[in-house]
């Protein structure tokens, strides 16, 4: 005959009262059976959800590895746009063919060896006039060929007077072009270039870093050039940019012919 209840006794390992409970064959068999099912359950989580978390750190691993190449693809393409758009910029500025010397490439990829600038809108930003004095040209843009295109602006002054760099970057190019004489071009980062042409004297050359405000040369009357004055261009984004939208305080002494 099998027992109806079970008893089961408590012994403690010091003195003190022992324990005595009992069970029906039921109850006894119903905790039996569900203290098999629990550690049946926490082998199952064991062999199944470790190597699941496992396997889930391995592609969070390997996810925030394709993303940091997907980044570094970027930078680099946004890089290689970059050059090319300094190219054809400076192309531009020295009057050159946009379909000649290969080499130019070339060298303005070394150029950017120390890129990418640290930009702050108050310093990589063109916002300091870089010379006082006398407005006397304004910019002319013009689709018709027979207009003569004048892509900045000309500031009178003294020859020797400071030219300041109108925002923090890294000269670009340094040297004599026959239209703009002595020329400095600087390039600001988030694709922002400036222009200073007709320097008597040139105090930086390329790869220099220039702050905001730093003198960089020295007016003159170098060039094609009718007198002592400043001509001063600002590039974005590989076109040409009114600098009255950025220093409408010229229109003070504004006293170019329209």
């Amino acid at each position: 005959m099998k027992p109806s209840r079970y008893t089961f006794l408590i012994v403690p390992d010091h003195d003190g009262e022992s324990r005595r409970f009992s069970l029906s064959r039921n109850g006894t068999l119903f905790i039996a059976i569900f203290t098999i099912l629990m550690l049946v359950g926490v082998s199952f989580s064991y062999m199944y959800f470790i190597p699941l978390s496992m396997d889930y750190s391995r592609m969070e691993s390997r996810y925030n590895e394709v993303i940091g190449e997907r980044v570094e693809v970027l930078e680099l393409y946004r890089d290689l746009e970059r050059m090319k758009q300094m190219e054809i910029v400076v192309q531009k500025a020295l009057g050159m063919d946009l379909g000649e010397s290969d080499s130019s490439e070339t060298r303005l990829s070394e150029m950017m060896n120390d890129y990418p600038i640290k930009l702050s809108y108050l310093n990589n930003v063109p916002s300091l006039l870089p010379i006082d004095g006398v407005m006397t040209q304004d910019m002319v843009v013009s689709s018709e060929e027979t207009v003569r295109k004048h892509f900045g602006v000309d500031i009178a002054a003294p020859i020797g007077e400071p030219v300041m760099a109108s925002a923090s970057g890294q000269v670009v190019f340094s040297g004599w072009t026959t239209e703009l004489g002595n020329l400095v071009i600087i390039y600001h980062g988030n694709e922002y270039f400036t222009y200073y042409g007709h320097n008597e004297l040139i105090l930086v050359k390329v790869y220099d870093k220039v702050k905001r405000g730093d003198v960089i040369s020295t007016s003159g009357n170098s060039g094609i050039s009718s007198g002592p004055h400043l001509h001063f261009e600002i590039w974005k984004d590989g076109e040409p940019v009114d600098p009255l939208l950025y220093f409408p305080e010229l229109n003070q002494t504004n006293i170019s012919v329209k």
